[in-house]
C-alpha cells in the first residue's frame, strides 16, 4: 500500500509540472480539430500525403523532393506496425484510405505539434510575458488553420516547425543542446532548413569555428545519406537537385501575389481573429509602435526574412508563412499583456 501511495505521489509530481500541464493543454485543444480533419480528409488526393504514406510503408522510390524526409513517416510506420491491428478495429466504415496508418500519423504529428506548443510557451516566458499572455500565444498557434492540418494528416511539416521552434529557443536561451538538435536534425527533416541555418550561425552563442565544424559534419551526414539512398534506389542524385531548383520558377509569381488582396488574405488567415489583439493595442496602448519596434530583436528580423524567402519559392504562400507563427504568437502575447495593463490601470482609476 505504501509503495502504491509513493508511486501516486511521484505520478502527481510528474503531471503537475508546468511543461507537462502545457503539453496536456495543447493535446486537449488540438485533438478535436486534427482528428476531425483526419477523419474527413481524403489523403489519396493529396500528393504530399501519398508520398509520406508510401514512405511509411517502406516504398522509398517516391517524389525526388519529398522522398528523403523519412523521420516522421518511419516513426508513424513503426507505430502502425505495432498498433495497426488495434487501430483497425476503430476504423469508420466510410474511411477513404488506410485508417490505421492515418491514425498513426495523427498521433505522432499531434505529439510533435504539442511539443512545439510547449516550446512556444517557454519562448514567450523568456520575454517575461505573463502566464495568461503565454497561453494566448499558444492558442494563437494551436488555432491557426494550418496547425490542425499538420497535426492530423500524413505530413512532415509539424517536425519542421518544431525544428524552427528549437532554433528560436536555442538562440534566445543560448541553449547548446537545442542548437545541436537543430543543426543535425534540420537538414534531414526538410530541405528549406538551408534558409534557417544561417540564423544559427550568425546569432548562436557558440563560437563560429565550432559552429562551422558542426555544420560541415551535418552536411557530410546529409549528403552521404542522400547519396547512399539514391544509390540504393538506382536513381541519379541530380534528379532531386533539379526538382528542388524548379521551385525557383515560382519566385516571381509568389512575390507578385504577396501584394494582391488574395495574397494578403491568405497570409493573414493564419492569424485569424487574433489579429484584433494587436489592432486594439495599436489604438489603446500609448506608444505601442515604439514598444513593438524595441521588441524586434535582430535575430527575429532575420528569421522573418528566412520565412519570406521560403514563401516566395514555395507553392503556397500561406503554408510557408505558417513558419512565422512563433513570432506572430509572441507579439500577440506582448500585445495582450499591454492591453491588460491598460485595462487594469483604467479599472483602478474608477475604483
Amino acid at each position: 500500500m505504501q509503495e502504491i501511495l509513493l508511486f501516486m505521489q511521484k505520478l502527481k509530481k510528474l503531471f503537475l509540472r508546468e511543461h507537462i500541464l502545457i503539453l496536456i493543454f495543447c493535446l486537449a485543444v488540438i485533438q478535436g480539430p486534427a482528428f476531425s480533419l483526419m477523419d474527413n480528409y481524403n489523403t489519396t488526393e493529396n500528393p504530399d500525403c501519398i508520398t509520406y504514406i508510401h514512405l511509411a510503408k517502406f516504398d522509398f522510390n517516391e517524389n525526388p523532393i519529398r522522398r528523403y524526409r523519412l523521420i516522421v513517416p518511419l516513426i508513424a510506420g513503426g507505430l502502425n506496425t505495432t498498433m495497426g491491428p488495434a487501430f483497425k478495429k476503430m476504423e469508420p466504415m466510410t474511411f477513404p484510405s488506410d485508417f490505421p496508418l492515418s491514425l498513426s500519423f495523427f498521433i505522432i504529428n499531434s505529439i510533435i505539434t504539442c511539443l512545439s506548443g510547449v516550446l512556444l510557451f517557454r519562448y514567450c516566458k523568456t520575454y517575461h510575458i505573463s502566464q495568461f499572455g503565454c497561453i494566448i500565444g499558444i492558442l494563437t498557434f494551436l488555432t491557426c488553420r494550418w496547425t490542425s492540418y499538420y497535426a492530423g494528416l500524413p505530413l512532415v511539416d509539424s517536425l519542421y516547425f518544431l525544428i524552427c521552434m528549437l532554433t528560436l529557443v536555442a538562440i534566445k536561451e543560448q541553449n547548446t543542446t537545442y542548437t545541436l538538435l537543430a543543426i543535425f536534425l534540420g537538414p534531414f527533416v526538410k530541405e528549406p532548413f538551408i534558409f534557417v541555418a544561417p540564423l544559427i550561425f550568425v546569432f548562436s552563442h557558440l563560437p563560429k569555428l565550432r559552429l562551422a565544424v558542426y555544420f560541415i559534419l551535418s552536411g557530410i551526414a546529409v549528403f552521404s545519406f542522400r547519396y547512399l539512398y539514391d544509390l540504393h534506389l538506382g536513381v541519379p542524385a541530380s534528379g532531386s537537385i533539379a526538382a528542388d531548383a524548379e521551385h525557383l520558377n515560382a519566385l516571381w509569381v509568389n512575390f507578385r501575389n504577396i501584394f494582391t488582396f488574395h495574397g494578403v488574405y491568405d497570409i493573414l488567415s493564419n492569424i485569424g481573429f487574433w489579429i484584433f489583439i494587436p489592432l486594439l493595442a495599436l489604438f489603446f496602448v500609448p506608444a505601442y509602435p515604439v514598444f513593438l519596434r524595441k521588441k524586434f530583436e535582430p535575430y527575429i528580423i532575420w528569421y522573418l526574412i528566412s520565412v519570406f524567402a521560403q514563401m516566395i519559392i514555395s507553392g503556397a504562400l500561406e503554408r510557408m508563412f505558417y513558419l512565422a507563427m512563433p513570432v506572430m504568437a509572441l507579439y500577440i502575447s506582448f500585445s495582450f499583456d499591454e492591453l491588460y495593463k491598460q485595462y487594469s490601470n483604467a479599472k483602478n482609476k474608477f475604483i
